[in-house]
């Protein structure tokens, strides 16, 4: 009769009231944690549905879970080595290309020296260099490389990359058509992801753009901290060589 009883009045509880003795139960077993350890019979008539249907038990459960909580921090931990590997092996690169770019004693060996350098330490299939200039005088002297080119500041042409000159920090990603072809030009086939470092700080030197046939190598959300210390460098070489 009691049990009826028990039964019947279970059936008469609303939805809210449901809802509010579970949380208090749940803030009990929380606080209890002890609580199935003084209450084995219990523990072993406990039975928690499985999402395949089948019922298995609260030990069992907690096993599953935290055999997935393991193998996620195990797949965290490789992440953090791997990454720490690529870092470092980028750090060592960077101070390499600094030494090399900063110490090249002419204006032709230090862009040899940046050119050689991204290519073959950076995965970076082409390269342009765009400088620029003021007024009608004749521009000085650049080194000899199809890759640089000198612009007047007015050229019509840098239209294209009107976007590209008003951030001050570098750009990576798919661009344009047409800002492909104006910095590329029959190289922009290689040219798939690209990165856009402008060069100048209080007022704009040029640009340095990067290109790679691997569509994932420059992706938008790339950080860009290794770049902004490369425009840093070519801005001290500019700087340098053409004050």
């Amino acid at each position: 009769m009691k049990k009826k009883a028990k039964e019947k009045e279970i059936q008469k509880t609303s939805p809210e009231e449901a809802q509010e003795r579970e949380q208090s139960i749940a803030e009990y077993l929380w606080t209890h944690s002890d609580f199935f350890a003084r209450h084995p019979d219990l523990l072993r008539k406990l039975t928690i549905p499985h999402p395949s249907g089948a019922a298995i038990s609260l030990v069992e459960r907690q096993l599953a879970l935290l055999r997935e909580q393991n193998r996620e921090l195990k797949q965290q931990l490789h992440d953090l080595i791997e990454n720490a590997v690529v870092n470092d092996d980028l750090s060592k690169k960077v101070h390499q290309l600094a030494l090399g770019v900063l110490t090249a004693a002419t204006p032709q060996a230090a862009i040899e020296v940046l050119f050689s350098s991204l290519q073959t330490g950076f995965d970076v299939d082409v390269i342009a260099l765009r400088l620029f200039f003021d007024g009608e005088s004749l521009p000085p002297s650049l080194p000899d490389h199809f890759n640089v080119v000198l612009v007047s500041r007015h050229a019509p042409e840098l239209e294209v990359l009107a976007s590209v000159l008003k951030s001050s920090q570098p750009i990576c990603g798919r661009l344009t058509g047409e800002q492909r072809d104006y910095l590329f030009g029959e190289e922009v086939e290689r040219a798939v992801s690209c990165a856009l470092i402008p060069l100048g700080r209080d007022q704009r030197r040029g640009v340095l753009a990067m290109g790679s046939q691997e569509p994932d190598r420059f992706r938008a959300d790339l950080g860009t901290m290794f770049l902004d210390y490369l425009g840093v460098m070519v801005e001290q070489v500019l700087h340098r060589h053409w004050p």
